[in-house]
């Protein structure tokens, strides 16, 4: 029987073995690029010419106060995924800021970036991406039920923005290329994504166990079904080199016995059987990562339909955030103390992560789509217009509006001011829920986030100021943001005073800076 329809409750989407949360749109739309081929002498078309097809992504969420989507997408490493040490070190932190003579003083913060875009090392060219249908009598429960499932690989994000609105939820949107799209069914309706760890043993020297419980589907030109392909566009896995920080796709042939420069799927007793010759050594820290379709989940991975969030090192119970959950500095380099921007109506914070595709003859798609740098960054702030506050803060003359010796301020007062941060911090409760602001929230009696888990910056000496910890909320503790976002070196691009009829004055200011902007855990 024919499916009706899909809906929102039918269709979860994971990223590189991580599932997304709080998903509100995902989109991908192929545009196909052809020539008509003529020739003198001739009124009829000689050939059609496909060139590469280009599909654009959309994965709209809530802004819920997780870190985690923006890190999956920036690939941040494996270890500094967790993002749940405490205190945060260099090995399991991926943000650090400097201070002192030299910048000698390193203090360490989970989180993700812009340049995190940027970094080759250890990375993948672009991200696994699929969105699995659940079958539609199983529509309200998690079975794992498939019918069939999108898949598409090396996806490259190419813009990101959040988006703060009175009277709306608060957005994390993100755009993406790739020239790749599959949809996948019957036998090979179920994506896998596995992580054989040498560390831990799961493979050794020889072998490794893959696809347990399951049948690795073979596609309609006689391969296996492993959704990455090695440079010559033979299908394999991928193999990390913990000493070279590298990832590399290796080929992946079915058979029985190990054979010199690929890798052997053994179905009969599901070993993945390293190259004799020619191939990688394994040592410890490197990982085998393996991306297949197969006729099932295999046993004993995350691998499944939909897991519903319970964890206390992250937003659980939160689905979106709106006003009186943002707040909202500006912050320059004279401030001694942050004061929260009152009477924004809108803030969007947009960076333009521009994709190189790089081509090269003998292949049809590009070996990569490198981030072009200097990454631009685009803010936007709506207020609803009053005094002259906002003025005299992006002008870094907010001492002299607030001892009221002022004179005058111009348009020169903002050009002059080239050093300003925008900070925006998000909370789990209202500011009525906690009974205040800034440093007066507090954790209310009742409150979910009691027993969760809390991240702030502690320490009084420099050798540990300001890195992160983290630690169980208690009733009546101080609530920290869920997550902070900084951008600094933001300077005045445009602003705009408008008063119609039946309408309050607006004031909208626009700013720009380049690279720098970070999303801190707490």
């Amino acid at each position: 029987m024919a499916r009706n329809r899909i809906i929102y409750g039918s269709q979860s989407v994971w990223i590189n073995g991580e599932i997304m949360y709080r998903v509100q749109t995902l989109g991908s739309t192929t545009t196909f690029t052809s020539e008509d081929i003529f020739e003198l002498g001739h009124l009829d078309i000689v050939d059609i010419v496909d060139d590469v097809p280009a599909v654009a992504v959309t994965l709209n969420t809530n802004d819920w106060g997780d870190v985690r989507t923006l890190a999956v997408l920036a690939q941040v490493n494996t270890a500094k995924l967790v993002m749940t040490a405490s205190p945060a070190v260099d090995a399991t932190a991926n943000l650090a800021t400097v201070s002192g003579a030299s910048a000698t003083e390193k203090y360490y913060h989970h989180g993700a970036s812009i340049p995190d875009f940027a970094v080759t090392c250890g990375n993948r060219p672009g991200i696994s991406m699929w969105a699995p249908v659940q079958a539609e009598c199983d529509l309200g429960t998690l079975a794992d039920n498939i019918d069939q499932t999108m898949f598409m690989d090396e996806v490259f994000v190419n813009s990101l923005e959040f988006g703060y609105t009175t009277g709306a939820n608060a957005t994390e949107n993100y755009g993406a290329e790739t020239d790749q799209k599959t949809w996948l069914l019957n036998a090979g309706r179920f994506v896998n994504w596995e992580e054989l760890d040498y560390t831990n043993g799961d493979f050794t020297a020889a072998s490794g166990t893959l696809a347990t419980d399951v049948t690795i589907a073979t596609f309609s030109d006689g391969t296996l079904g492993f959704l990455r392909m090695d440079v010559n566009g033979i299908r394999g896995i991928t193999y990390y080199d913990s000493s070279a920080d590298t990832q590399v796709n290796w080929p992946v042939m079915a058979g029985g016995v190990a054979i010199a420069d690929k890798f052997v799927y053994r179905e009969a007793d599901d070993q993945l059987l390293l190259p004799l010759s020619g191939g990688p050594t394994p040592a410890s820290g490197d990982k085998i990562f393996a991306v297949y379709a197969g006729d099932g989940y295999t046993v004993g991975t995350v691998n499944n339909y939909f897991d519903i969030l319970d964890d206390t090192e992250r937003p659980d119970t939160i689905g979106a955030v709106r006003q009186g959950q943002i707040e909202i500095y500006l912050v320059s380099d004279s401030d001694t103390a942050y004061s929260t921007a009152w009477r924004l109506t809108a803030c969007t914070i947009t960076a333009d992560l521009t994709r190189e595709p790089l081509a090269e003859i003998g292949h049809l798609g590009p070996y990569d789509r490198p981030l072009t740098v200097p990454v631009p960054i685009t803010v936007t702030i709506d207020t609803t217009a009053g005094d002259l506050e906002h003025w005299s803060r992006f002008a870094d003359r907010y001492a002299a509006f607030a001892d009221s010796t002022m004179v005058e301020i111009d348009l020169a007062d903002l050009m002059a001011s080239e050093d300003l941060k925008l900070v925006v911090k998000v909370f789990a409760q209202t500011d009525e829920e906690a009974g205040g602001t800034a440093a007066d929230r507090t954790i209310a009696v009742g409150s979910t986030l009691i027993g969760q888990d809390k991240y702030y910056s502690v320490g009084t000496v420099p050798a540990d100021m300001a890195s992160s910890v983290n630690s169980v909320y208690a009733a009546g503790e101080r609530e920290y943001a869920l997550k902070t976002i900084v951008v600094e070196h933001i300077k005045i691009t445009d602003e705009a005073y408008t008063l119609d009829m039946g309408t309050n004055a607006t004031q909208t200011f626009g700013f720009r800076s380049t690279n720098d902007l970070y999303v801190i855990k707490g």
